[in-house]
């Protein structure tokens, strides 16, 4: 028999999958608390008593989303062979950020930019992120370099991350049909020009 912890712990999971499909299906603005505990069917109560406020329930389901979207980095890019073509290092990471969720996170930021109380709530989240991607760029960047200064090469994994983001919000925006496939081809493209001809940028701030 599950624990009292135990059974807390998944009412609380039970509560983030859902809030964050209610965030998907409704943005931001339809996401309320109501929304949530009908999609998980719990209480009012429940919910309240792991989030006490909406503030509390969207920063927390933005760090599940991203969490998640961590642990699927780890899965995807965890073992790389030696010096992996540029091709498939792309499809890997648009594999693993053209997801619907994380679109809908990508429209919180956004919010957060005039709710000085919901930038607040999820700033360190997303520093926290921030600072993953460097890490895992610098590490993938490792499997592209000849063992000296990978720096440029984790410039190139921060600008795809950057260009993707926007590829997501493109998505979200309706874009035609074919619209990523034809951006990815043109940004393997850019990509093979800047290392052949050695001027891949340096990165200077963590994307997310």
């Amino acid at each position: 028999m599950p624990t009292q912890a135990e059974r807390r712990a998944a009412t609380r999971a039970t509560l983030l999958d859902a809030a964050a499909e209610v965030l998907v299906e409704r943005g931001l603005a339809g996401f309320t608390t109501t929304a949530v505990t009908d999609r998980a069917g719990v209480s009012n109560g429940a919910l309240f008593r792991h989030f006490p406020t909406r503030l509390d329930l969207i920063a927390a389901t933005v760090e599940h989303v991203l969490v998640r979207l961590r642990t699927t980095y780890e899965t995807t890019f965890g073992d790389l062979p030696d010096r992996p073509d540029v091709e498939t290092l792309l499809d890997l990471l648009w594999s693993a950020m053209s997801d619907t969720q994380f679109g809908a996170v990508l429209e919180v930021y956004t919010q957060a930019r005039t709710d000085t109380d919901l930038l607040a709530a999820i700033h360190p989240i997303v520093a926290e992120h921030g600072d993953y991607v460097n890490a895992l760029t610098a590490r993938v960047a490792a499997t592209l370099g000849d063992g000296t200064d990978t720096a440029p090469l984790a410039g190139l994994g921060s600008l795809a991350i950057l260009a993707m983001q926007g590829l997501v919000v493109g998505q979200m925006a309706g874009a035609s049909p074919g619209y990523e496939r034809d951006v990815l081809a043109d940004f393997r493209t850019l990509i093979d020009t800047l290392i052949d001809t050695g001027r891949s940028p340096t990165r200077t701030g963590a994307p997310s």
